[in-house]
Formats: C-alpha cells, sequence, structure tokens
C-alpha cells in the first residue's frame, strides 16, 4: 500500500514493502555466491587472473564460466578483491580485507564456500 500526503508543496510517501535503499549498501544478493568465489580465489597461491582459471573455478564451484566473470566483475568493483602487479605488467587479483570479511560473515552463517 502507497499512501500520499500532500502537506506545504511537500509529499510524503509511506512504503509497506522494502526497497532497495533499505538493504546495507555493503551486501548484494550476489553475497552468498561471492563468498563461495572468494574461497576459491583465497585458495589460490598466487591470486586470480580471469579466463583460463575463471574456467576452472567455474568448474569448482558448478556454475557457469559467464557467471564467474559476473563474480569477479562484482568482487573487483566493490573492493573484495586487489591486484597484485607482477611482472610485464601481468595484473593477478587476491582477496582484500572486505573481501576476506565478507568470506568470514558467510562462513559463519553457516556457508560451506562449497558447491
Amino acid at each position: 500500500m502507497i499512501r500520499s500526503t500532500l502537506s506545504r508543496h511537500v509529499t510524503t510517501v509511506e512504503r509497506e514493502y522494502p526497497t532497495l535503499s533499505d538493504h546495507s549498501p555493503h551486501s548484494s544478493p550476489l553475497d552468498p555466491f561471492l563468498a563461495r568465489f572468494l574461497a576459491a580465489v583465497a585458495k589460490e597461491d598466487d591470486g586470480f587472473q580471469p579466463g583460463a582459471e575463471g574456467r576452472a573455478i567455474a568448474s569448482t564451484l558448478d556454475v557457469p564460466p559467464s557467471f564467474v566473470d559476473a563474480l569477479f566483475t562484482s568482487a573487483r568493483t566493490r573492493g573484495l578483491l586487489k591486484p597484485v602487479y607482477g611482472r610485464a605488467g601481468k595484473v593477478r587479483w587476491n582477496v582484500s580485507a572486505s573481501g576476506a570479511e565478507l568470506v568470514r560473515a558467510h562462513h559463519g552463517a553457516g556457508e560451506s564456500g562449497r558447491g
């Protein structure tokens, strides 16, 4: 139900359903999947590089490779991964402190990190 009241040129709208702004800006419906993805990345000694390694993680998580690409993009954009610059400009990605926190939060909530 939406109820509006007009008072001196100001409209107030009351909603009885959740909106995106009702959720923490640091959470996402992808978080359980991101936690599994980040846990898999954390197991890699020298970090993660999209491509063939993404296909390997997709197989481990039993998801399509394109979904791992989407998880990588989301994690990178949200700062859950940090770049590690190597020789010849090669960039690999490791789990950041905030990414490790997300993994801990989901493992503590009963997520196993396995598919």
